[in-house]
């Protein structure tokens, strides 16, 4: 028996995430805003082994929410073998057309947030059974991409809170992961898995949630730092450090990204 908590679990990569986990006998904590779709989610999970899931709302944005959800947890669980911390918001603007209350809301969630959920995890972790945390990040965290400055460095932060953790938490024995998905069918930025959607043939085949969820289920089973879900995206953060101008011209021949809608 493992026990796990997913933040953002609500919808997207979160749900995914905790129905992969809750078929292979995971017990969960599913943190989110929205109650009612986690109550719905965790009703339609099969069942733990040795009780039922959790369903906490929770306002990621709000210190003392998470305070209390990691306590709930930790009277429910006693440990944790297992954090995801995939809660996330997506932000699409130039920079000159950016508004300063959205870029504060995509920090305080991308990153403040993962970094008290990490903190109040803790004590839990190293009570844990081969504690790990993955860490949810995107390839626009390795490269950024037009109209994705603010959405960009919120996901790099979660690259350097990873590389941090991993030599801080070594010798509580807890394995520190970042996984970078790249298009995903999910509410993100209202892309779905429609072609109809997509300006670029090779977006329309973007990956589903589950099968994010499988990726991350696979890191806590043999923890590696870093993945990626495609070859193409590992490759382009590469070849940014290597070649940046190199890499430049590779996203201006292309669409590599669904346009943003017009003002």
């Amino acid at each position: 028996m493992r026990y796990a908590i997913v933040t953002g679990a609500s919808s997207g990569i979160g749900a995914g995430t905790a129905r992969v986990l809750a078929r292979e006998g995971y017990r969960l904590a599913l943190l989110a805003r929205r109650v009612e779709r986690l109550r719905a989610l965790a009703a339609e999970l099969p069942r733990a082994a040795d009780g039922e899931h959790l369903a906490l709302g929770c306002d990621l944005c709000e210190p003392a929410q998470i305070r209390a959800s990691f306590a709930q947890v930790r009277d429910a669980f006693g440990r944790l073998d297992l954090l995801v911390n995939n809660a996330g918001i997506g932000y699409r603007a130039r920079v000159e057309e950016s508004d300063d209350r959205e870029i504060a809301r995509v920090l305080a969630t991308n990153v403040g947030a993962l970094l008290a959920c990490c903190r109040e995890a803790l004590p839990l972790l190293v009570r844990g059974e081969r504690p790990c945390v993955v860490n949810v990040s995107s390839v626009v965290g390795r490269r950024g991409m037009p109209t994705m400055a603010a959405y960009a460095a919120s996901k790099a932060a979660v690259f350097s809170i990873g590389e941090s953790l991993r030599l801080e938490w070594a010798h509580h024995g807890i394995a520190v992961c970042t996984i970078a998905p790249g298009v995903t069918a999910t509410e993100i930025f209202a892309v779905q898995a429609n072609p109809s959607k997509l300006h670029d043939p090779d977006l329309a085949q973007a990956d589903s949630p589950e099968s994010v969820g499988e990726q991350i289920l696979a890191l806590d089973r043999r923890p590696v730092p870093e993945r990626y879900l495609r070859w193409k995206w590992k490759w382009l953060g590469a070849l940014s450090v290597i070649a940046p101008r190199l890499a430049d011209r590779a996203l201006g021949s292309r669409d590599w990204i669904p346009r943003a809608p017009a003002r």
